[in-house]
């Protein structure tokens, strides 16, 4: 199934690796840079899932999902943490708060691993009735 992923991640390198790699296997992908940049890229927009940095300059990927998590509108998008710091103290702690889905450390994933963990928790999108039909069952 086909899913729209927002990827956040500071290093070019892995950004674009990653979102080639899931445009090849199917998704749309929009990525960004930093965390304001993700902010104002999703907007009222709200994809299947979201892979975010762990670290990044300004603001950092717990910092952004704090953000998202305040709002209903994205309190279920699941999130994937990638981070080149698996050992940063607080880092289990602050996924475990937020409702991180995994952790990968950029360092020893594989693409095809990640592939796997983000497929397995894509859903199917329910279509939403058409402007003025609520669904109800017109009485007798």
């Amino acid at each position: 199934m086909k899913a729209e992923i927002v990827l956040i991640d500071d290093d070019p390198d892995s950004r674009d690796a990653l979102s080639r790699f899931l445009t090849k296997s199917g998704h749309s992908v929009r990525s960004a840079a930093d965390g304001n940049e993700a902010l104002h890229l999703l907007g009222s927009s709200v994809p299947d899932l979201i892979v975010l940095d762990y670290r990044m300059p300004d603001m950092d990927g717990m910092t952004v999902l704090g953000v998202l998590r305040s709002y209903l509108r994205w309190f279920h998008v699941p999130v994937i943490v990638l981070t080149a710091y698996p050992d940063e103290p607080r880092l289990r702690q602050q996924a475990a708060e937020f409702g991180v889905a995994r952790i990968f450390v950029k360092a020893t994933f594989k693409f095809d691993e990640l592939l796997q963990f983000i497929e397995a928790r894509i859903r199917p999108r329910v279509p939403l009735p058409p402007r003025g039909d609520l669904g109800i069952a017109p009485s007798i």
